[in-house]
């Protein structure tokens, strides 16, 4: 049997945004000095006041969200979002406690967890894998704020000087808010808080990158719902309408392949598609399709951005 075309490559990108992200502050990449009102970019220090790297830093940030929304739709949500990671992650080893259907977050219809598994041995588990997750990820938010030397003097707790004192119990807060999100809110924040979220149903189109059932092969689906079972946010991938939480994760397809190599019958009746038609099921296509939906218009705006932002860190003194 062939490896899931997705899931693994998903994971690869889930757990190398992650590193990323904590490298980027952690080697200098970028880091917001708030003593002295700066940013520390490239080992470069740029005061607030430097308009063009400011402004062209705005315009990167409100530009690009829209240019994903037209292209790839919510491959951010479904392979990069750390928000959508660690969820995953924490409904995973829920299901894997405390059973398959159990649902323990704030979105749920109520705390089921199944009988065999409703034992105190698994809920410490859960809930110590929870601690731990949280005082890790609770230090990431201050290395882009302080040196990682500096922030392991903060939580090494053997300093008595006051802004030690108030960094840790900062970290103990932050990691409190972490430790929510990770055992109850999970999905919710994505459905109802998330600005990129509600981005995507103002700019996202029928033109961006989707999950496609092929209707034209009906006649091959054993309506079995393994695709809707395997589905992260729980929807019926048959029947995708532009506003649902589809997040672009590809595991339905990598389900729906498999039940039908199983049966001989080839390829899953669900791929990835641009708009309605049928495209080449390669990178270069996949990127070919991507530049004939480019809205150059916010293009332009995201490439004068990045000039600016450009000139904002080189510029002579």
């Amino acid at each position: 049997m062939q490896q899931p075309k997705y899931h693994w490559k998903r994971r690869a990108v889930q757990i190398a945004t992650i590193i990323l992200i904590v490298l980027i502050p952690a080697t200098g990449l970028f880091r917001i000095d708030l003593t002295t009102a700066s940013f520390m970019v490239l080992g470069r220090q740029l005061w607030w006041s430097n308009i063009f790297f400011v402004f062209g830093l705005g315009i990167m940030i409100a530009t690009a969200p829209i240019i994903t929304y037209m292209t790839i739709g919510t491959v951010w949500c479904g392979w990069s979002c750390p928000q959508n990671t660690v969820s995953e992650w924490a409904n995973n080893l829920t299901h894997r406690l405390l059973g398959k259907r159990a649902n323990v977050d704030i979105d749920s219809e109520g705390l089921k967890v199944a009988a065999a598994k409703n034992k105190a041995f698994n809920w410490i588990i859960l809930v110590l894998s929870f601690i731990a997750a949280s005082l890790l990820l609770g230090v990431i938010p201050f290395l882009f704020f302080y040196s990682p030397g500096e922030v392991w003097s903060f939580f090494t707790f053997g300093s008595a000087s006051k802004i030690s004192r108030f960094m840790q119990q900062l970290y103990i807060v932050v990691a409190i808010l972490v430790f929510l999100d990770i055992a109850v809110i999970r999905y919710f924040w994505c459905d109802y808080i998330c600005l990129y979220r509600i981005g995507q149903r103002i700019f996202r189109t029928k033109d961006a990158l989707h999950v496609k059932y092929d209707s034209g092969r009906s006649s091959e689906c054993a309506k079995c719902n393994y695709c809707a079972t395997t589905c992260i946010t729980g929807i019926d991938p048959t029947n995708l309408k532009i506003d649902d939480s589809c997040i672009n994760c590809g595991e339905c397809i990598d389900a729906c392949n498999r039940l039908h190599e199983m049966k001989g019958g080839g390829h899953g009746l669900l791929q990835f598609r641009f708009s309605e038609e049928r495209h080449a099921d390669t990178l270069r296509g996949y990127l070919g399709e991507m530049a004939s939906r480019f809205n150059w218009w916010v293009g332009s705006i995201f490439l004068i951005g990045c000039l600016m932002f450009l000139w904002g860190i080189f510029k002579p003194a």
